[in-house]
């Protein structure tokens, strides 16, 4: 079968609402071998830290008690043990991006018969995923003082953000210009954008379900004091099985927005369209290889 996504014309397209679903688990059906290694080469073992700091957490935390210590300011949150997850999850979810944004830039720059390599992939890595970091928690930053002003600006600004990582690495864009051409790309198009959002979200909702499975039963069992679900061990592996079935859950979602992002500058810009008309004559015209059909013969009369 052959592969498709394999050429930047076959990004930069428009896409009604179902086209861009459709795209995002065809393309993830198509590369999931070489997407699949560079994903292990750079999110799984920060993915595991982020696990076992969540797991860690988790097993520190009396959850009998818990209330109890929220109500005398003793909980995990005072304690400040709580930021060395978020921190790492935040790390995690910038390698994500910047491994998946990465990848597929490599694909629109390489010729369809080569193959993506992590070590190809990985020089888009160094690139982007410190400047994702910064632009992840600038955005959060963004909407927190839209929520606190009030919840409307704060809802707007954070669908109309949404494009801001796949436009800093396909443009190579700074981290202002990238909230503001996010910004510019959504307008008129902020309630598609919601939608996609909204269908992606409950999928990976829906599937997550099963990755918090065993992280619910050992909580439960803390909670109820059942001496086989209460141990360390049981506690920090829910946590890493929990962690990366979540991050990797989030593998269509940031695709989907890949594909909303190069439907947009389509219809905004037309960038492919007029990539697509440079490109023609640009070959030679083809050589005719049947005798019978040169155009130097005359054939018999």
């Amino acid at each position: 079968m052959q592969q498709k996504f394999t050429q930047a014309s076959d990004f930069r397209q428009e896409r009604d609402f179902g086209q861009k679903i459709s795209a995002t688990f065809e393309f993830m059906g198509s590369h999931w071998r070489p997407l699949g290694k560079c994903l292990a080469y750079f999110v799984l073992p920060a993915t595991l830290l982020t696990g076992l700091a969540v797991g860690v957490l988790q097993a520190q935390t009396n959850w009998g008690g818990l209330t109890e210590d929220i109500r005398y300011g003793n909980s995990m949150v005072s304690s400040g043990s709580i930021w060395l997850p978020l921190l790492a999850q935040l790390i995690s979810h910038a390698l994500l991006g910047a491994t998946l944004y990465g990848y597929v830039r490599t694909r629109m720059e390489l010729p369809a018969t080569e193959t993506v390599t992590p070590a190809l992939v990985g020089q888009h890595i160094r690139q982007f995923a410190p400047r994702l970091l910064g632009l992840g928690l600038l955005m959060t930053l963004v909407v927190m003082i839209g929520f606190f002003l009030l919840a409307i600006p704060g809802f707007y600004l954070g669908i109309a953000l949404s494009l801001a990582w796949p436009v800093l690495v396909f443009e190579e864009a700074g981290l202002g210009q990238s909230l503001r051409r996010s910004i510019h790309l959504t307008g008129g198009h902020w309630w598609a954008t919601l939608g996609l959002l909204l269908v992606m979200l409950i999928l990976i909702s829906l599937l997550g379900i099963i990755f918090q499975i065993p992280q619910y039963a050992a909580m439960v069992g803390r909670m109820l004091h059942w001496s086989l679900l209460t141990s360390d061990p049981v506690m920090i592996s829910a946590g890493v099985l929990s962690t990366i079935g979540q991050t990797l859950l989030y593998v269509p979602l940031e695709l989907a927005l890949a594909f909303q992002y190069f439907n947009l500058v389509e219809k905004k810009d037309g960038l492919g369209l007029r990539q697509l008309i440079d490109g023609l004559g640009a070959t030679a015209a083809p050589t005719p290889q049947n005798a019978t059909f040169r155009p130097d013969e005359e054939g018999e009369y």
